[in-house]
C-alpha cells in the first residue's frame, strides 16, 4: 500500500511537470497548461500507482514465499480463493488512494505552473534574441560563401555542358553506326 501511494505521487508530479513544460514548449496559455499539467499529472499517478500496486504485490509475493519455506505450509484451492477475495478491498483502496492523492497534486501542481511559468517566458524571450542575433551576424557570411562559390560552380556547369555535349555527340555516332 506504501508503494502505492509512493509511486502515484512521484508519478503525478513528474508528469505534471512533463505536461506544464509540453504546454511551454507549445506557447499555450496558463489555462490550457494547467489543464496539459493536470492530465499529465492524472494520467501518471495512475501509471504510477499500479506500478506501485503490483510492486507491493510482488513484495507480498517474496514474503508469503519466504513464510512457506519457513513453515512449509501449503495453500489450498480454498486458501487461494480466499487470498484473491482479500485482495480485492486492498485494491479498492489502492484506487481511492490515488484518486485522494491526484485531489491533492492539482493545487500543488497549479502552483508549480504559476511558478514556472514567468521564468519558461523569460527563458523564450532571451533564446529568441540570442536566435535573432546570431542568424543576423550569420546573414553576411553566407553571402560572402555564396559570393565565392558561384564562379566555381558556374565553372563546374559549364564543363558538365560541355562534357554531356561530347558523350551526346558520340552516343549518335554509335547508333548512326550501328
Amino acid at each position: 500500500m506504501r508503494k502505492v501511494l509512493k509511486f502515484a505521487l512521484f508519478a503525478a508530479f513528474a508528469g505534471a511537470a512533463a505536461g506544464a513544460a509540453q504546454a511551454a514548449r507549445k506557447d499555450e496559455t496558463t489555462e490550457q497548461m494547467t489543464q496539459a499539467a493536470l492530465k499529465g499529472a492524472g494520467e501518471a499517478a495512475a501509471v504510477g500507482a499500479i506500478i506501485g500496486f503490483f510492486l507491493d504485490r510482488r513484495d507480498r509475493r517474496r514474503r508469503a514465499k519466504a513464510r512457506a519455506k519457513m513453515s512449509a505450509a501449503s495453500l489450498t484451492a480454498s486458501g487461494l480463493l480466499e487470498a484473491a477475495r482479500a485482495a480485492r478491498p486492498a485494491f479498492d483502496a489502492a484506487m481511492e488512494a490515488v484518486s485522494h492523492a491526484t485531489e491533492l497534486a492539482i493545487p500543488k501542481v497549479e502552483h508549480a505552473v504559476d511558478v514556472a511559468r514567468p521564468r519558461v517566458e523569460h527563458a523564450l524571450e532571451a533564446a529568441s534574441l540570442a536566435v535573432t542575433q546570431a542568424a543576423e551576424a550569420t546573414f553576411p557570411k553566407v553571402e560572402h560563401a555564396v559570393d565565392v562559390a558561384r564562379p566555381h560552380v558556374e565553372h563546374a556547369a559549364k564543363a558538365a555542358r560541355e562534357r554531356a555535349g561530347d558523350l551526346a555527340d558520340a552516343a549518335r555516332e554509335r547508333v548512326r553506326a550501328a
